[in-house]
């Protein structure tokens, strides 16, 4: 598990180091671009925290999906494309957004929150563990939480990082 882990950080490391040359999806730029509401910071902010939400979402009913197969290590895979996806979601919407240095950390900020109030809920449920019946041993949940809380804070700040500081260089006001 701890190879994964360090992978994984390598992994989402690297993307960041070499986001100017990540391959976007010229198409899904292009069509946000030329929205008009696209580049309302509070709308796009709005819309890429509907999009956390929605790919959030999708990813827990797909891991229910290694219950009934007999596939070894098939939420791995899942999670990891999974982050694929949202880092290239994430500097798709980084690309086509254009404005003011404020209003893009405006827009990064709205946008990450989802993330950002995954981590809160994952940490009032960390704290408050309480056993379920007598002598009940705790640990593992409260385990589950503090790697649930780990997971949603390392997203929000990736994707606070490619949404604010890694897209087009505007003006600075």
């Amino acid at each position: 598990m701890l190879i994964f882990f360090l992978a994984g950080t390598v992994l989402v490391l690297a993307m960041i180091i070499f986001s100017r040359t990540l391959c976007v999806p010229s198409g899904m730029v292009e069509r946000l671009s030329k929205k008009k509401w696209f580049q309302n910071h509070w709308l796009s902010g709005g819309y890429l925290f509907g999009i956390n939400a929605l790919y959030f979402g999708a990813t827990i009913c797909l891991l229910f999906l290694p219950i009934f197969t007999n596939i070894p290590y098939l939420h791995l895979v899942l999670m990891f494309l999974a982050t694929i996806v949202s880092i290239f979601t994430w500097s798709a919407f980084s690309t086509a957004w254009t404005g003011s240095f404020k209003n893009r950390l405006k827009m990064a900020l709205t946008g990450s929150s989802f993330y950002l109030i995954l981590a809160l809920i994952m940490v009032i449920q960390w704290v408050s563990v309480k056993p379920l019946y007598p002598n009940e041993d705790t640990f593992m949940r409260a385990l589950g939480w503090m790697l649930g809380f780990f997971v949603s804070a390392v997203a929000f700040s990736v994707c606070f990082i490619f949404t604010a500081f890694l897209g087009k260089r505007s003006a600075r006001v």
